[in-house]
């Protein structure tokens, strides 16, 4: 907050998951009512807890598929936000979501998505750091001379995003340009910004492919999915990359993010319901011993749905729950 203040303007990238596929409607409009019915997950990570004011992050999202005018449609809602840092620096992103479903054979799809919403960001003033309240002795002592008229509290600003994905029974793949509007992030009033101050589009590629394996010993479902997101904003890219095994009903995953971290993840499915945890380890310079790592769970409900005319085709994707 300290560099905030120096240079008068805010740059930043969006908050990550590790269980980004636990939340697909947040990961890629284009999967909005993807699943066999109504759908509804929830996340929450605690990143580098070892580290002061560290990141804390919640996300809601709620879609289903929804059919009308002969195809296939997916309607939802999605909410996230995040907290970090000692002045509380805090995000709310909420934004509607609507895709719609193009068969292009038996077996083969294309998902078209978009979202609209609004994206809020706040600060506390009051728990703010300024060079004037410095004492070479003893720190922040000092009250600040910065005028309070001169910051703003909170930012609200219109947000959308856009996606698309081709699928078939196995495997699937998916583009999404998130803050298309690119909303404003400064927070500071009649001071000369020196850069610019707005949150960078950010672009994304995702893919996998489930691989079943067959069990002979009994009849539970037994598969291998690797799969991997990209990401870009701004100066910032990364890659995530694993895989997911899943032993009815218990799923197991392993992945590595790009100059970052190790994950390890285990998760239980019980009819509509699904629980995963995962754990980071950082492998950064920011060390392990600093970071403690982020812990991160989600929980998923996903109901069947019946299709109202057994000719409209609706194929959920293959993609796993965490």
């Amino acid at each position: 907050m300290f560099l905030v203040v120096l240079s008068g303007q805010l740059q930043a990238q969006d908050p990550q998951y590790s269980q980004f596929y636990s939340n697909l409607v947040m990961l890629n409009p284009a999967f909005t009512g993807s699943g066999a019915g109504p759908r509804m997950a929830m996340n929450y990570r605690a990143q580098w807890i070892g580290v002061a004011g560290y990141y804390r992050q919640f996300a809601f999202s709620y879609d289903q598929p929804v059919y009308f005018l002969g195809s296939t449609n997916g309607l939802g809602i999605n909410f996230n936000s995040d907290v970090a840092g000692e002045g509380d620096l805090a995000k709310l992103n909420m934004t509607a979501n609507y895709s719609y479903q193009v068969e292009l054979n038996d077996e083969n799809f294309l998902r078209f998505g978009i979202n609209a919403g609004i994206t809020q960001a706040s600060i506390d003033f009051y728990k703010l750091r300024f060079p004037d309240q410095i004492d070479p002795r003893n720190g922040f002592v000092y009250p600040t001379n910065e005028p309070v008229s001169l910051w703003a509290q909170s930012r609200v600003q219109p947000d959308v995003s856009a996606g698309v994905a081709y699928f078939n029974k196995y495997a699937w793949l998916g583009f999404t340009v998130n803050h298309i509007t690119e909303p404003i992030e400064r927070f500071s009033e009649g001071i000369a910004l020196t850069g610019d101050a707005r949150l960078p589009r950010k672009y994304s590629v995702t893919g996998g492919l489930r691989i079943p394996v067959q069990s002979y010993r009994n009849r539970r479902e037994i598969s291998i999915t690797p799969a991997f997101l990209y990401k870009m904003q701004g100066e910032f890219n990364q890659i995530d990359a694993g895989l997911y095994v899943n032993v009815e009903p218990m799923v197991f995953g392993l992945w590595y993010r790009h100059q970052d971290a190790m994950i390890a993840l285990i998760g239980v499915s019980h009819g509509p319901f699904s629980f995963g945890y995962s754990f980071d380890y950082t492998i950064s310079d920011l060390t392990q011993a600093i970071s403690g790592g982020s812990h991160e769970i989600s929980m998923v409900f996903e109901f069947e749905q019946p299709r109202p005319n057994r000719k409209m085709k609706h194929r959920p994707l293959p993609c796993p729950r965490f």
